[in-house]
């Protein structure tokens, strides 16, 4: 899966759904018109007749002032409702698992089955380069499902059914997992909820029907046939809409989800896991069909069909492909029998695999090699199986008290504050008194502790636990939010001068907290051609080739290397001085280019790989650097897994 050519076919895909979302107000305003022409015609007619005038007989086929009472009412109902519905998803993920009457799973939870689900997830963000998703899971329904929703990688969520927690082995569950980052990484999540606000405004006539067609049944009063019939009205016409609704909701769906199943192949390099899953979905059908009644709109979400359709019609608005279709696509040699399901060995339900890691602990504290620079730039997007076991491993290796503290929004703090403390004695006594008096004593103990613990862990260590405080920071309410900001702040100005970890950190917390907490919305697209970019390009190339400790003519050379890689003019291959190569140049650049086409920054970061790879050694300062560049461009960079 190529990252950057999903994520512009993602863009593409959106104006396509705009396209057919027009088209299918068009098909409700022509029901609505004949509807009311029916009602307006009947008694316009009656005239007609008395008076003999075929001509004025003819005329009621074509009425200007219905068709423009058609035209604003039903444009009018079906955006309010639209933009009522993208209104309430605007919190992005978690809106979507709420609605869907999702339950947020505790980070720090001690439940074995949530426990297990939140390491496999974990595992996932940490070989992706993303923070955590929240996790949902929908305690009400019985069947075997998921789905993950979100409008970026802050406010991702995955989201998953009580008896997906209940019947899958850990394989099937990760196979599951993987599938659904697949949606994440690629774009798909974030069309899926713009899908959602839509299709609630073509929906929305249908549901008004129904309502009052089963209220006028229940209510037996003397004007309920009236009401009745009003509701067989807009029943019939919000008919057309649930005809489009289906299509859009097909037509965006259907052919992801096999790429979406052979990403997660390819994440996992396990077939068996995601086919057993499928299996099991066949075997426990129809229970994977979700009861809420929000399913309906929101049926293109999930890991498998979601609700039961007319058997008529069910070929043309199927919104997942068949499951022995998907299946054979996996395991060609498949028999077609779907198993019966039973609960799993208790084996199974253990939330840390009994198997040794694949990495030795020590291993995480080693110099990346060029070579594991380029793999990881060249599968951002798309983690590689190395890159899975690698992040097991490391989530497996990291010491208990951290990766609790990571679970526990207090500790959590306490951790981040202990990673910006400075190595200078004189100078970190001046911060620790800054951290007692922005929060309080204990804080400031549990900071110290943390520092002097920081020592022995790696980069990838230090930005995997990061990744996992993250999705915990989110649940901070916005007083706690912007306290721990304030002291992110201090800790970060009390020297006046910010290195390259601090300011990795500062970026990753605050991008992804405010996007989360604040509901900012993603950078719009302003820069499709690199010409306008070239001024920042060379900054963040020419601060890559500073960083790595290199001398003057290394660095020009490292530059040199950066900037052919994005075929710049000779003109532009002089390197900048330093005192142009400061973080806050970087960060406006960064600002910048994330406004770009997926393909620029594409070449961005290969051009930020080539310059790193100049002179074949890579220091933790560059792994850093590159880090927050794919961070700061939404391009999550997977983990420098060492070669072997």
């Amino acid at each position: 899966m190529d990252f950057f050519e999903e994520q512009a076919l993602a863009r593409r895909r959106t104006v396509r759904l705009v396209l057919l979302f027009a088209v299918a107000i068009v098909g409700i305003v022509v029901a609505v018109y004949f509807l009311a022409m029916i009602f307006y015609g009947t008694e316009a007619t009656d005239v007609a007749y008395h008076h003999d005038d075929l001509g004025r007989r003819a005329s009621m086929l074509w009425n200007p002032s219905v068709l423009l009472f058609a035209v604003g009412s039903t444009t009018t109902v079906i955006g309010l409702a639209s933009l009522y519905k993208i209104a309430q998803l605007r919190d992005g993920g978690p809106a979507v698992a709420l609605s869907l009457g999702g339950r947020k799973v505790d980070p720090d939870s001690a439940k074995l089955d949530e426990r297990r689900l939140l390491n496999v997830v974990e595992e996932m963000a940490i070989a992706s380069g993303v923070p955590v998703p929240e996790v949902y899971v929908l305690d009400r329904e019985s069947g075997i499902n998921a789905f993950a929703a979100g409008n970026t990688t802050s406010d991702a969520v995955i989201g998953v059914t009580h008896g997906t927690l209940q019947l899958l082995r850990r394989d099937e569950l990760q196979g599951v997992i993987a599938h659904e980052f697949s949606h994440i990484l690629n774009g798909d999540s974030r069309l899926n909820i713009r899908a959602i606000g839509l299709l609630h405004g073509i929906f929305f006539l249908a549901l008004i029907g129904r309502f009052l067609t089963h209220g006028s049944m229940r209510g037996g009063k003397k004007n309920g046939g009236g009401v009745a019939l009003l509701g067989l009205g807009l029943l019939a016409i919000g008919s057309i809409g649930v005809f489009f609704g289906r299509m859009i909701q097909s037509s965006i769906s259907r052919q992801r989800e096999f790429l979406a199943d052979a990403s997660a192949v390819q994440f996992t390099r396990d077939t068996d896991g995601l086919v057993g899953a499928l299996k099991k979905i066949g075997g426990v059908a129809p229970r994977s069909f979700l009861s809420t009644p929000q399913a309906d709109e929101a049926s293109h979400i999930f890991f498998s069909d979601a609700i039961r359709r007319m058997r008529l019609f069910a070929g043309l608005f199927r919104t997942h492909p068949p499951l022995g279709e998907r299946i054979r696509k996996l395991e060609p040699m498949w028999d077609g029998e779907f198993p019966e399901v039973a609960l799993p060995d208790i084996a199974d339900g253990m939330s840390t695999p009994p198997d040794a890691p694949d990495y030795e602990a020590s291993a995480f504290a080693e110099v990346p090699t060029g070579k594991s620079v380029t793999q990881a730039i060249q599968h951002i997007g798309s983690p590689r199986p190395a890159q899975i076991a690698f992040a097991r491993s490391l989530h497996g290796a990291l010491p208990e008290f951290w990766i609790n503290a990571a679970h526990q929004a207090p500790m959590a703090q306490a951790m981040v504050f202990g990673l910006l403390l400075a190595q200078d004695e004189v100078l970190r006594g001046t911060e620790l008194i800054r951290v007692a008096e922005l929060t309080d004593g204990p804080t400031a103990d549990l900071t110290l502790r943390f520092h002097s613990e920081a020592g022995d862990r790696s980069s990838s260590e230090k930005i995997a636990l990061l990744d996992v405080a993250i999705a915990t920071l989110r649940n901070l309410s916005f007083d706690e939010y912007e306290r721990f900001v304030a002291v992110v702040d201090a800790l970060m100005n009390s020297d006046r001068r910010i290195d390259l970890f601090e300011y990795t950190l500062s970026r990753m917390i605050k991008r992804h907290l405010e996007r989360s907490i604040e509901a900012a919305s993603p950078t719009p697209l302003r820069f499709r051609s690199l010409q306008p970019l070239v001024p920042d390009a060379r900054i963040l190339i020419a601060t890559l080739a500073r960083v790595g400790g290199r001398t003057e003519e290394e660095a020009q050379r490292a530059f040199r290397r950066g900037v052919q890689t994005l075929r710049l003019k000779e003109s532009a291959q002089v390197i900048l001085p330093s005192n142009e190569c400061t973080l806050g140049a970087v960060d406006r650049a960064l600002g910048r280019y994330d406004a770009a086409a997926p393909a620029l920054k594409r070449d961005l970061m290969l051009a930020g790989a080539a310059t790193v790879m100049a002179d074949e050694r890579v220091t933790d300062p560059e792994v850093e650097l590159i880090r927050a560049i794919g961070d700061a461009l939404d391009c999550p960079v997977p983990p420098f897994v060492p070669s072997k």
